[in-house]
């Protein structure tokens, strides 16, 4: 069996994902690199954390898009990168890749504007297309579902309420990820994307990048 080196989401049909909050940030009002958390189940210890890796300019004044996340283990072992394409053609929307391990392009995603909802694709590393990402409301952006080339549904990404002051004073999200009978590609695929979701959704102005 594949495991890629993320062996630990081999048996998972689920995944939480639990953005750190950084109280720095409340009261001066500069972004930190984000921090998350993977764990199988709330009460259990992370399994993966999940880290960015961009400087302050990076951060401060570019898209939030713009990004690289380095998912690592408990002995800060690089299993998995996802950081912005190189590649980028600004007539699309904005794209990631991933690659697990480092260096091994196993997809990329691709923010899709819509004429009535946008939606994330992700695609092979030639090209075609796997799964979308659409969200389950036109008004919402907090839960959606993942589907394969024949409609299928294979997952679902949930954004999960936080508490009132983490809501309200902070823009650290949690996520849950579903993802039944998928192989370990399609798992970190769909780790990535929420990252792009927080990125795209949820982080500074949480305005949509179109």
């Amino acid at each position: 069996m594949e495991t890629l080196g993320l062996d630990c989401l081999v048996h998972l049909d689920s995944i939480m994902i639990y953005q750190k909050v950084d109280y720095l940030d409340v009261f001066v009002g500069f972004s930190s690199n984000r921090r998350y958390a993977i764990k199988s189940k709330p009460t259990d210890q992370p399994i993966l954390y999940a880290v960015q890796d961009n400087g302050f300019w990076s951060r401060e004044f570019k898209s939030k898009y713009n990004m690289t996340i380095r998912v690592i283990n408990a002995a800060k072992t690089d299993l998995m990168i996802v950081s912005r394409a190189k590649h980028h053609d600004c007539c699309e929307g904005p794209k990631l890749d991933v690659f697990v391990p480092p260096g091994n392009k196993i997809g990329w995603i691709r923010y899709h504007q819509g004429f009535w909802r946008d939606h994330l694709e992700i695609h092979d590393p030639k090209g075609p297309l796997m799964y979308k990402v659409i969200p389950l409301s036109v008004w919402k952006d907090n839960k959606f579902k993942v589907v394969d080339s024949n409609q299928k549904v294979v997952g679902k990404i949930l954004k999960k309420c936080a508490g009132f002051f983490q809501e309200a004073f902070t823009e650290a999200d949690n996520f849950n990820v579903e993802f039944k009978d998928a192989n370990i590609r399609t798992k970190a695929l769909l780790l990535a994307a929420v990252f792009f979701i927080d990125a795209l959704y949820h982080e500074g102005s949480r305005r949509k990048p179109y």
